[in-house]
């Protein structure tokens, strides 16, 4: 639950439920996942494709999950990123980046596959995951496009700008929330509550050890935000460099956090097109 986040608040609000499950001690599986060695192939571990045969797609090909290794000549993969973006796959959600990198390199080493579409409808997550997957988006040696279906706020966003181009679903679909906040919790009273004391010994040099969490507990929070602003700066100017043909360039426009419809996205360049996922698919016949 620590750690730098990009992710739109809305959002992550609704994990409260499943937080709330955790800290009553409810049970959780002690395993974790690991999606790429599931048998069974789904939008975690596995991509669809778009045969393009005749001037036309094939539609009818579109909503079964495969793995890159068996695309059809002339494809187009479709990978889905919903939900709450981590590292890791999660127990009770979609599987994290570094599962979804594994895919897209697969994808850029497969010559049947022409391009790839992210299909994106997500609030954000974690900082870390988001760069990961810019980093892999980055490497690409076929184009690779965003469709906003209907919301990519945040760290969805941050990997949105790292594609060629970004398309959004309608008028009404929502980007931007481009900001960074840092979450802890303070468990002492819960844990005194329970009769648990806390007793923490550290090595006599490690003076400075934790010091941003226990000044933040204590209501100094100026430490953790100078962290949070470093890994904003560096959050705001990757976007700016990744769309630095089309992004207004004053960032106080941006990159305050605010999240924007789809018409008002493209004016300040966060966008390129709004256009239906059909749209964009008979756009790859030529």
């Amino acid at each position: 639950l620590n750690g730098v986040w990009f992710v739109d608040k809305g959002f992550a609000t609704n994990y409260l439920p499943l937080l709330s499950g955790y800290l009553k001690g409810e049970p959780l599986s002690g395993v974790r996942r690991n999606a790429l060695n599931e048998k069974e192939i789904s939008e975690d571990n596995g991509v669809s494709f778009v045969s393009i045969h005749n001037d036309a797609y094939g539609i009818s090909d579109y909503g079964n999950y495969e793995s890159p290794e068996q695309a059809p000549k002339h494809s187009v993969a479709v990978m889905t990123i919903n939900g709450a973006i981590t590292k890791y796959d999660q127990d009770c959600g979609p599987s994290g980046m570094l599962t979804k990198s594994n895919i897209l390199q697969r994808c850029y080493a497969n010559s049947n596959i022409d391009a790839v579409i992210l299909r994106i409808d997500s609030g954000g997550g974690e900082g870390l995951a988001c760069r990961l997957m810019q980093d892999t988006i980055r490497q690409k040696n076929k184009p690779v496009i965003a469709f906003v279906s209907d919301f990519a706020a945040s760290a969805a966003y941050g990997i949105a700008a790292a594609c060629d181009s970004i398309v959004a679903s309608s008028d009404v679909a929502r980007i931007g929330s481009i900001g960074t906040y840092i979450t802890i919790l303070d468990y002492e009273e819960q844990l005194a509550k329970q009769g648990i004391k806390l007793i923490e010994i550290y090595a006599t040099k490690s003076t400075d050890k934790n010091q941003e969490y226990y000044q933040a507990l204590k209501g100094n929070t100026a430490p953790l935000k100078a962290v949070c602003d470093t890994y904003n700066e560096d959050f705001i100017n990757r976007i700016a460099s990744f769309r630095a043909d089309s992004l207004d360039a004053d960032q106080s426009k941006w990159g305050t956090g605010s999240v924007f419809f789809a018409k008002d996205a493209l004016k300040l360049g966060l966008i390129d097109e709004i256009d239906s996922f059909e749209n964009l698919l008979n756009s790859f016949i030529n």
